[in-house]
């Protein structure tokens, strides 16, 4: 993917198009290639018979963020799951939405109850994830997904819409640890020392929709202090982009 990610930030044909996943998904024309992409996250669009990535023409400061927060009852995507996802949606660097929802599962380990509060009588009658899942790719649609340790969360939520059979999680993402280090001065960039330092309102920590808000305000903050030079979304995901694989562990302390 990672190839033909860099040709659609700068524009290709369609037949190029076609031709690069037509083995991939074999039996489906130009159209239906195109609107499966689109659904499952990737942010297209047509400009003179030539198709683009949104984010690589779309300054940043006016597309559509979703910043995400998972709790989830192990760490590891194929044996554990979400238990409960909070996401605040961003557009022209105003708060125009949420999404939270507890999650049914049938187990929630000790160690999990004991940081997050949730246990699994508060989940009992919860939806299943196959079904929240349905409803949290409706309203990420192809906006750029956004969390605290993104490899983490944005991963863990790819495998489980693979395990139920919902397609691929393709958005573009970005990580917020990596964007606070180039943008805010701080000693250290876990979740809550950030909203300490930076004077954050308070939210409850290791709940998903308050640490989803905190991180966005994290995110905000970090947008104030960008570098001249970024100027697209491209712009700042390439800005953004994690090293040391810091972004692939949860980091809220």
């Amino acid at each position: 993917m990672d190839k033909i990610i860099s040709k659609l930030k700068r524009g290709i044909s369609k037949d190029e198009f076609f031709n690069f996943f037509k083995n991939k998904y074999v039996g489906f024309d130009f159209e239906a290639i195109y609107d499966l992409l689109k659904f499952q996250g990737l942010p297209l669009t047509i400009i003179d018979d030539k198709i683009y990535l949104k984010t690589a023409l779309t300054p940043y400061d006016e597309y559509e963020y979703t910043i995400v927060d998972l709790e989830v009852n192990n760490s590891k995507p194929k044996e554990g799951q979400a238990i409960e996802i909070g996401a605040v949606k961003i557009k022209n660097g105003n708060i125009i939405d949420e999404f939270s929802s507890l999650i049914y599962a049938d187990e929630v380990p000790k160690y999990v109850t004991k940081v997050t509060g949730i246990n699994q009588e508060m989940l009992q009658n919860q939806k299943s994830q196959k079904e929240i899942l349905k409803k949290f790719r409706l309203f990420l649609g192809d906006s750029v997904f956004v969390a605290h340790a993104a490899d983490f969360d944005f991963n863990f939520l790819a495998k489980q819409f693979e395990k139920e059979n919902l397609g691929e999680l393709l958005n573009r993402h970005l990580c917020t640890i990596t964007l606070a280090e180039k943008t805010i001065e701080a000693n250290r960039y876990g979740l809550k020392y950030l909203k300490e330092e930076l004077n954050l309102p308070p939210e409850v920590d290791h709940r998903a929709l308050g640490d989803a808000r905190t991180t966005t305000r994290v995110f905000l903050k970090a947008l104030e202090n960008l570098p001249k030079d970024i100027v697209t979304v491209e712009d700042l995901i390439s800005f953004g982009a994690p090293k040391k694989n810091k972004c692939k562990k949860k980091s809220n302390n």
